[in-house]
């Protein structure tokens, strides 16, 4: 997830050298007892720097671990995204594990993706399906009635974790439904393959279960301890089966593949890897059913594309017999991939699942460029330019770009 960076004030070289040195030093411990020491200096010191609501210092520390330090790049990222959605939150005395949880859907049409509010009835109709199939016995929870597009939700570290804050008292209040302000939510761009997410929080006793995979057999089925348990993938095909059923009046002239809840950015980093495919599958069928042509006609091009360093590559297709570039779709690296991963083997494999058997790969070093006019990435024909895509007229489509 691209963190916005807005410059609120001047970043502060004693902390962002503090939250380095306590990052560093937790990478290199030795022992669970000295991971303990660290984390919660540095959990501590994070906290600190959320409640000033300025992401400065964190992604001045960030950039500073990236290039020295990659171990403690990686700790300090699981410490910030631990400290903004999970939390112990104490309400009437009593002490609460809580968590932000996304639901990831994955999804792709021709016509409109919808995104905004939900209607209650079918909210509550989702809460029965989360808490039957997906949640421990007796959790206290809250969905945001909103399905947010990736546009939509919270830019930046202290915002994402002043939402989750909301949905923690939600929840541990007991309440239902969080509500949304679909006037402070960003307009949703228009693609033919895009994710959704549903948002919420979890409350439960301090020590006890949240989702169904992590409770015994007694916790599972009313206190008898004879009871069968499931495998978490009985459970995510269960939810996917019954959650999917209860969503699709909301996609309809989609369509989508519900994900697995789980916390905000595990669930986050597992849609964007999952989308990748995704994405490009709907593509292939999108052309082949608009074009009427079968795969076997196409052809992928495949290029890398740089900032400083790798940053996503970009795939055209093209009629095996023309080089003009029908569409293009963006491969971005996601969480610790970079130009020794086998991004290139991961999209060869997925362009022959989707029966292109005619790939170009280009070793330029592209520069990141989009079409100064509509802000569209531009993407490499065969002969190594860099172009608009351009969908044929007769295709008679309108304007639509992919994700």
């Amino acid at each position: 997830m691209k963190k916005t960076r807005v410059p609120h004030r001047t970043k502060s070289p004693r902390v962002v050298q503090e939250l380095s040195r306590l990052a560093a030093g937790l990478a290199a411990s030795g022992s669970r007892i000295e991971d303990a020491f660290w984390e919660n200096r540095l959990a501590a010191k994070i906290h600190a720097q959320l409640r000033t609501g300025d992401d400065q210092n964190l992604e001045a520390a960030l950039d500073h671990l990236y290039d020295s330090d990659p171990s403690g790049y990686s700790e300090f990222i699981y410490a910030i995204e631990a400290a903004i959605e999970c939390s112990i939150f104490t309400h009437d005395d009593r002490r609460y594990d809580v968590l932000m949880i996304a639901v990831p859907v994955l999804t792709w049409s021709r016509f409109s993706i919808p995104s905004g509010p939900i209607a209650e009835p079918m909210l509550e109709n989702l809460r029965t399906q989360l808490q039957t199939h997906v949640l421990a016995e007796n959790v206290q929870f809250v969905l945001a009635d909103c399905l947010f597009s990736p546009d939509q939700l919270p830019r930046g570290y202290h915002l994402t974790h002043e939402l989750a804050g909301k949905l923690w008292a939600a929840a541990v209040a007991g309440e239902r439904c969080f509500h949304m302000n679909p006037r402070q939510l960003a307009e949703t761009g228009r693609f033919l393959s895009d994710t959704r997410y549903l948002l919420g929080a979890i409350a439960v006793p301090q020590g006890k279960p949240m989702f169904r995979w992590q409770a015994e057999g007694s916790e599972t089925r009313g206190g008898n301890p004879a009871a069968p348990k499931f495998s978490k993938e009985e459970i995510v095909q269960a939810w996917q089966t019954h959650g999917g059923e209860a969503l699709r009046i909301l996609f309809q002239g989609c369509a989508f593949e519900l994900l697995v809840p789980d916390g905000f950015f595990s669930a986050w980093r597992m849609a964007d890897r999952l989308a990748r495919p995704y994405s490009m599958h709907a593509t292939v069928d999108f052309l082949q059913t608009t074009l009427n042509i079968s795969a076997s006609r196409l052809r992928a091009v495949v290029a890398p594309f740089y900032d400083q360093w790798l940053e996503e590559y970009r795939i055209s297709f093209t009629l095996k017999e023309r080089d003009d570039v029908l569409y293009g779709i963006v491969w971005a690296l996601v969480g610790d991939e970079d130009e020794n991963s086998d991004i290139v083997g991961q999209i060869e494999t997925t362009l022959r699942e989707c029966g292109i058997a005619h790939t170009t790969l280009l070793q330029n070093r592209f520069l990141l460029e989009y079409c100064e006019e509509c802000g569209a990435p531009l993407f490499p024909n065969p002969e190594g330019e860099v172009v608009h895509a351009e969908f044929p007229e007769e295709g008679e489509v309108a304007p639509i770009h992919l994700h």
